[in-house]
């Protein structure tokens, strides 16, 4: 940190001398600042930065999947960056070795009660997995959202806040979103991801889908989704009776959102609506949720640049925290300022490859979030 205070005489001159010197070097940009061409210092106010994930894609031209370590080191010159088709200049560009800033967010609604033990298990695993100078969060979402563990780097703590997690009703998903996106991640500079395990069938707060796509999209954050396969489990409870203790009901939330997604009219939302339902009105609606839940799950990883990793049973999750895990240590950061100067908060596409070497073999895949929205006026 530099300190204001009295300099001996002659130093002024001294120090103008060494700091023309240096920015003729190229060597001095500031805080904030970054070089982008010849003399010129740019303050950075626009300064667009991408996280970029290296596939190699399979024989017989299949998608690419998960990296491994065999893939090669890149640099900065590797990669061709397009915003909406025309080719950027990267300022800056982080490595692999750059540290994550990781939150897990842990669903702990009704359907999870039974099999808290193998989530903390694979959770373990994820950490371990993770290299130490990796800072993780815990987030617990059902009805309630609560920060169990905020970033550390320490594992015993986190290792600590896993006792901590208790199951609850009800599924507070968009809020816990927004919390993880504003709170917990907008708070930190560099790479940010967030693993969260949940069915993704939102019915309670106050966030709703059209509200948290565009904190989503301003977030910067890759999104891992490791979707639980709770259907059934959630429709045998929505169709008991309503004398029996066991019996699940749909909250007003959801009433409205299959009311609005599905065009039908009638009172869905009003109190005791559930009740009224019969056994296959119940399904339906049970199924319209657990659909639209998988499209968004699968809007907000691809949105992100992330994955889903569909999760029949709980034994599956080590597996997948570990595929994304291993994914993490071949993700690039690469910053640019766009070409493209205006504030007209338009969408703008992204585009990134890996320049063809003979060095890398056939079929290494460049890819990041499809795109990010400008700022407005």
């Amino acid at each position: 940190m530099l300190k204001h205070g009295r300099q001996p005489s002659g130093a002024p001159v001294l120090w103008s001398i060494l700091a023309g010197a240096l920015l003729l070097l190229g060597l001095v940009t500031g805080p904030g600042h970054a070089q982008s061409g010849p003399g010129t210092i740019r303050i950075d106010t626009d300064l667009v930065s991408i996280d970029v994930s290296i596939r190699r894609e399979k024989a017989n031209g299949r998608p690419a999947e998960a990296t491994g370590p065999d893939l090669p080191r890149l640099t900065a010159e590797d990669f061709i960056v397009r915003e909406d088709g025309v080719r950027q200049r990267v300022v800056s560009f982080a490595a692999t070795e750059v540290p994550f800033n990781l939150v897990l967010l842990i669903d702990t609604s009704g359907s999870t009660r039974e099999d808290l033990d193998l989530i903390r298990r694979a959770a373990r695993r994820f950490f371990d997995a993770l290299r130490p100078d990796d800072r993780l969060a815990i987030v617990q979402f059902n009805r309630e959202v609560e920060l169990v563990r905020d970033l550390t780097a320490d594992r015993a703590r986190l290792e600590q806040g896993l006792a901590l997690l208790q199951s609850g009703t009800g599924t507070s998903f968009y809020d816990a979103l927004q919390l993880t996106i504003e709170d917990v991640l907008g708070r930190v500079a560099g790479r940010k991801v967030i693993v969260v395990l949940t069915d993704g069938v939102d019915s309670y707060g106050s966030q709703t889908w059209e509200k948290i796509l565009p904190i989503v999209e301003a977030g910067g954050t890759t999104i891992h989704a490791l979707r639980l396969e709770t259907e059934a489990f959630t429709r045998a409870g929505m169709i008991r009776d309503c004398r029996d203790p066991s019996h699940f009901e749909f909250s007003a939330k959801q009433l409205r959102k299959y009311q609005t997604g599905s065009g039908r009219d009638g009172s869905w939302a009003r109190p005791a609506a559930h009740c009224r339902l019969s056994a296959t009105e119940r399904t339906e609606i049970n199924r319209h949720l657990y659909e639209t839940a998988e499209r968004e799950l699968d809007l907000l990883a691809g949105q992100t640049d992330g994955r889903v990793f569909p999760v029949e049973r709980l034994t599956e999750l080590e597996e997948a925290y570990l595929e994304i895990a291993s994914g993490l240590r071949n993700v690039y950061t690469l910053s640019y300022y766009p070409t493209n100067e205006r504030h007209d908060g338009r969408w703008r596409r992204l585009q990134v490859e890996v320049r063809p070497r003979d060095r890398f073999g056939a079929g290494l895949k460049a890819s990041t979030r499809p795109g990010y929205r400008a700022k407005s006026p």
